[in-house]
């Protein structure tokens, strides 16, 4: 399609907007756009020496009626017509070339004007072709190191300014809002002192609430002690603030909305940070009702939190049952020192359009809640912020081990990843030794990153059994023989949950045999859950109508094995054992029969075999001549954990005779030689 103007014709329209704009933003915006129009030409002439003379030579008049004072608030008329009067083609310069001239002598001028242009219009929005802010601070000023791009842009490109960018079709992505109600909240927010610490409150992935299957979706996942996780994170932020750090980052869904706000305290406390990003939480908000994942941050001096819903639901490993808006939002919290906040939640972060939407807004902080067990993809999206536009990085991971209940190996997963414009990489993660809780720090001066365990030191808030039994200060070689040996403690379990145990029965059946008692027990079946193959006595869950144990297990030999209760004389009942692995809490039954009687046949489904064991044969072995242990009897070592348990208990009973009361003994000695042994 034809254009629907000639150069000569836009020209001409730039420079009648020029002359009746008095904002120095908007005119800035319109000189830019010349230049996007008209890169080509820009790129060809701005390295000349002779076009750039003649440049120099055209902002002369500009700078006669700007002046040498402090820049207006707005452009009075006759600096209008001199900028107007500029854009003309001189000696061989294109008016491209000039306008591109102009748009930098106006930023770097009226500097401060145009950031109080963005202020006035915050929350500011961008469309396609609107300015842009751009972050200020000189990143050599806070780092001891040589930065890893250039002082303030790695590229050099001819259609911005050092303050002003033109926003691009990736607004169209994302719902891009420039905020200033920050402004003047956080001076000096990142200094060559500043501390950034990242806490890491969880151990395990049992330690939240998940579904047995992890194919469902999930919605809420949360930690499941609240109680334990509040008093975890009060201790990480004490020791992370005690450590030095003003901005602090937990993890993604650690927390609870309630807990989030409980955390707000800590931005009260002159001994708290100054930034503290309180994690993300699942809940139900909106009209209509949404389900969302929101990052919540707190800073000193400003009792409204900063917010971000997540825009990319998690897939692995958990379905993250999540409802994101249609237009996801990144809203960039711009601070007087020029830093760019932004507060991303995982997986927003490996999206590549909304990464290379941070790098064109000048993100330049931006601080990430995660839950993900593996940080591996995030380095390269990292590595791309800071080469681009020297940003600051941190990111908060949670919990260590990554293995759900029953996978036979521990899978771990790093614990931070740090991005800072002097280390080598441009990025660094970090690993811990162990599982425990702990905070990793990045030193902004000199980009040195550490690990602290939450168990390898005191530290303000913890409770007194967590204090360690001297309060000596420790010697250097001490100190570092103790954190030289951390690597080895060992796993310590998180505490387990709660169990619902299931009322069983089974029945202890004993007769008479020809060398003394004898007792029933039945081999399972092979494929059967539990005890495949083991011997153990006939039982199982009681059932409603059950009245008791006995009649469980009475019911349950008959269903087994076909025993007529009938031929059964009930003794009575042993203490009930707990059984976590099947969750039964199983109460044993002791009968006696002189002649069981058996009214159907054995429930081979069940059962592959019944059989009468002498008890002798199930005592523990002896020894020969010569000390060698005898070896143990195959009924012995086929035995289920619970069985065994219960025939120990119940040849203890025998081999201890009970004296009529009052008789002044309980028990025989075991050294009397008179005193009667088992009955075989």
């Amino acid at each position: 399609m034809a254009q629907l103007h000639s150069p000569a014709e836009r020209l001409a329209a730039l420079r009648e907007a020029v002359h009746h704009e008095p904002d120095p933003l908007v005119t800035l915006t319109h000189l830019l756009h010349l230049c996007r129009d008209e890169h080509r030409v820009l790129w060809a002439q701005a390295g000349s020496p002779g076009i750039r003379a003649t440049v120099a030579n055209v902002l002369a008049p500009l700078r006669t009626a700007v002046g040498s004072g402090p820049a207006a608030a707005t452009l009075d008329a006759p600096v209008r017509q001199t900028l107007a009067e500029a854009l003309r083609p001189v000696d061989g310069a294109a008016p491209v070339v000039i306008a591109h001239a102009l748009a930098q002598y106006l930023d770097d001028h009226y500097r401060q004007c145009v950031t109080e242009s963005f202020r006035r219009r915050s929350p500011y929005q961008p469309g396609v072709g609107d300015p842009v802010p751009l972050g200020g601070p000189d990143i050599r000023a806070v780092m001891d190191m040589r930065p890893t791009s250039p002082p303030w842009r790695l590229a050099n490109r001819l259609d911005e300014t050092r303050r002003v960018r033109l926003a691009g079709g990736w607004v169209t992505q994302f719902r891009i809002v420039f905020d200033y109600s920050l402004f003047d909240a956080l001076p000096g927010l990142v200094t060559a002192d500043t501390i950034v610490a990242t806490c890491h409150p969880n151990r395990a992935l049992t330690e939240f609430t998940l579904p047995r299957d992890s194919t469902q979706p999930t919605f809420p996942v949360q930690p499941t002690d609240l109680d334990r996780q509040r008093r975890h994170l009060d201790q990480l932020i004490g020791r992370a603030a005690a450590a030095g750090a003003s901005i602090i980052v937990l993890p993604e869904l650690c927390v609870t909305e309630s807990l989030a706000r409980h955390l707000q305290d800590w931005v009260r406390r002159e001994d708290g940070p100054r930034l503290l990003v309180a994690g993300s939480y699942h809940h139900v908000d909106g009209s209509p009702p949404r389900r969302r994942n929101t990052a919540i941050a707190w800073v000193r001096g400003h009792d409204q939190p900063l917010t971000h819903d997540k825009h990319s639901p998690a897939e692995q490993p958990i379905l993250e049952d999540i409802q994101p808006q249609g237009w996801p939002e990144l809203r960039v919290y711009v601070t007087a020192d020029g830093w760019h906040l932004v507060i991303a939640i995982c997986r927003d972060l490996l999206n590549p359009e909304a990464v290379h939407t941070l790098a064109e807004t000048g993100a330049n902080l931006v601080l990430v809640p995660a839950m993900s067990e593996s940080l591996a993809p995030f380095t390269g999206q990292v590595a791309h912020l800071v080469g681009s536009g020297q940003a600051i990085i941190a990111l908060a991971n949670n919990p260590a081990d990554w293995a759900r209940s029953g996978d036979p190996a521990p899978h771990r997963s790093a614990r931070a990843l740090f991005g800072h414009p002097g280390l080598g990489q441009q990025t660094r993660v970090v690993a811990s030794p162990d599982t425990a809780p702990g905070i990793a720090t990045l030193n902004v001066r000199s980009g040195l990153i550490g690990w602290t365990s939450a168990d390898s030191q005191d530290s303000p808030g913890d409770p007194p059994g967590d204090q360690p039994s001297s309060s000596q200060t420790l010697p250097e070689w001490a100190a570092r023989l103790a954190a030289a040996i951390r690597r080895y403690r060992q796993y310590e379990p998180p505490p387990p949950k709660p169990i619902t145990l299931r009322p069983a029965a089974v029945l202890v059946l004993l007769t008479d045999g020809p060398t003394g008692p004898q007792i029933l027990l039945t081999t399972r079946a092979p494929d059967l859950r539990d005890y495949p193959g083991r011997r153990v006595f006939p039982g199982g869950v009681r059932d409603p109508q059950d009245d008791g144990p006995v009649a469980t297990a009475l019911r349950e030999a008959g269903e087994e094995i076909g025993l007529d209760p009938g031929s059964v004389q009930i003794l009575g009942v042993l203490p009930a054992l707990a059984e976590p692995e099947t969750r039964f809490l199983v109460t044993p039954v002791l009968g006696w029969s002189a002649r069981p009687e058996y009214t159907r046949p054995v429930n081979l489904a069940e059962v592959t075999s019944v059989h009468d064991v002498p008890l002798r044969q199930l005592t523990h072995p002896g020894h020969d001549r010569d000390g060698v242990p005898d070896p143990p009897s195959p009924e012995l070592t086929g035995l289920g954990s619970m069985t065994a348990m219960v025939i120990d208990m119940l040849l203890t009973l025998l081999a201890e005779p009970i004296h009529p009361s009052g008789s002044g003994h309980d028990r025989a000695s075991a050294k009397d030689p008179d005193a009667p042994g088992p009955p075989w």
